[in-house]
């Protein structure tokens, strides 16, 4: 029964120059009467033009190139029917592919082969579903065979997409992806993510994946937003001990943390307890020494024999009650509220006793009324 739906051979190749024609046709007529009738209507029947294109590849009406998709590593082989105009209109790759040929083995690590059929879709309808397991999939897709308009959908889909929730996490190999690729604006994006969302990441599987360069990236910013100083380096010793990076590795990590930031109580526990210091207790001894001096004097007084405007006097954004206080905003739109909370003076343990008040107001904007 399926076969006597099927419109006749040769339709797909006359339907598809009819369109083409009409198309043209409409266009230039769309044109010329434009100029002479301010009553003209654009009729858009693209949606049908899509159909048909579709029904083209469903059926393998007119195909006149066939894609195997070989798997990497594997004996599979998956053969797709197309049609090498529509291949060639959006990927310079395939036209040069297909020049002289009409049967093309491409060999696919097994994600992307997966998805091959998908992504050939996209030659004929112009649009495609992503998942979040599938956006790196798609875009080295996009990237290999040279469809810019697919590579910058996807990278946008990437980015808007680094707060959305995984089993497994995404946006730290979204990062390495976006390295490998040399695509920086997706690099910074993730980047900025993983800094403002610390405290998350580094309570999922995906911090052990972190790389050596990400890992330094990380941890040289101010802008981490975490716990506190403490829970960071109880992370990092944590990555450590499961990745064994080299050496260097380990003395750039440990010397980019905030010791002043640690209070003195907590700095004797990490010195008696971390079995990380107890074997590189010598890379960072000497900044150890001068969290302590730094936590027994004034801040003025300290000011006048060392130099505070370094990154390790510098805190981060850190969450804990001795920094701030927590503020949960239900409703942006609505809510007008303010709140009142305390602080340490200063992240000097010599300040301690000292607070500092704050007061804080919350109201929307005029435009969000």
């Amino acid at each position: 029964m399926e076969r006597s739906h099927r419109p006749r051979p040769g339709w797909g190749r006359q339907c598809l120059a009819l369109l083409i024609v009409v198309i043209i046709t409409a266009h230039a007529a769309h044109k010329s009467d434009v100029g002479s009738d301010v009553s003209t209507t654009l009729l858009n029947h693209s949606s049908m033009l899509i159909q048909r294109l579709q029904e083209l590849l469903h059926f393998g009406n007119s195909t006149d190139t066939t894609l195997r998709i070989r798997t990497t590593s594997s004996d599979e082989v998956k053969v797709i029917q197309a049609h090498q105009l529509l291949l060639t209109l959006q990927s310079d790759i395939f036209e040069g592919l297909l020049a002289n040929q009409s049967v093309v083995t491409l060999q696919e690590p097994p994600d992307c082969a997966i998805l091959f059929e998908k992504f050939i879709r996209y030659f004929y309808c112009g649009e495609i579903s992503i998942q979040l397991s599938q956006a790196i999939s798609l875009h080295r897709l996009a990237s290999k065979y040279h469809v810019p308009a697919l590579q910058r959908g996807v990278t946008e889909y990437m980015k808007n997409h680094l707060a959305s929730e995984s089993s497994q996490g995404h946006v730290v190999s979204w990062y390495h992806y976006a390295v490998t690729m040399s695509d920086e604006i997706l690099q910074e994006s993730c980047l900025k993510f993983l800094a403002w969302n610390l405290s998350t990441v580094m309570s999922s599987s995906e911090w052990a994946t972190v790389s050596d360069d990400l890992m330094v990236s990380l941890v040289q910013r101010s802008d981490l937003v975490l716990q506190s100083e403490l829970e960071l380096f109880s992370a990092v010793e944590e990555w450590i001990m499961k990745n064994s990076p080299n050496v260097s590795i380990i003395e750039r990590v440990l010397r980019s943390m905030r010791y002043p930031m640690i209070p003195p109580h907590q700095l004797f526990q990490i010195q008696k307890q971390s079995t990380l210091l107890a074997t590189y207790h010598s890379f960072i001894q000497d900044l150890l020494f001068q969290a302590f001096q730094f936590h027994s004097s004034s801040p003025l007084h300290f000011a006048k024999y060392f130099d505070v405007n370094c990154s390790m006097f510098i805190p981060r954004n850190y969450l804990s009650s001795s920094w701030g206080s927590q503020w949960i905003i239900n409703n942006p739109a609505r809510d007008d509220r303010s709140l009142s909370f305390q602080t340490q003076l200063g992240p000097s343990n010599h300040d301690s006793s000292k607070k500092i008040t704050w007061n804080a107001l919350f109201f929307p904007t005029l435009a969000s009324r």
